[in-house]
């Protein structure tokens, strides 16, 4: 074989080994993702063009992810454990109206009236 066939395919093979390394090694993380929206936008179109493929690249789902944190925000919520009164002189509920109550005026009696 030729010496310069040999160099030529081992360049060849080195060029295309040191392409595919960055793309894999640069994927974004999650809040990489959420701080520049460009790039999130962009991580989305390409899980959009791999179609079904795109359950199962993992680029793909940390791209998911940062657009649920994008959407819903951190984990510090807004949630109050305390009831918000928007109307405060709108009558209580009463789940169960027509239920039989004892009411204390009243001594029980059994439902048959015997």
């Amino acid at each position: 074989m030729n010496v310069k066939f040999l160099v030529a395919i081992s360049f060849v093979v080195i060029d295309l080994s040191g392409m595919s390394a960055p793309a894999w090694a640069s994927a974004p993380t999650i809040d990489q993702l959420v701080a520049n929206p460009k790039m999130l936008t962009a991580e989305l179109d390409r899980c959009k063009h791999l179609g079904m493929a795109a359950n199962n690249d993992a680029r793909c789902h940390t791209a998911w992810q940062a657009e649920n944190k994008q959407f819903f925000g951190g984990d510090e919520g807004n949630y109050s454990k305390v009831p918000v009164h928007l109307f405060g002189n709108t009558p209580k509920f009463d789940p169960e109206p027509n239920s039989q109550k004892s009411h204390p005026s009243k001594p029980s009696e059994p439902p048959n009236g015997q």
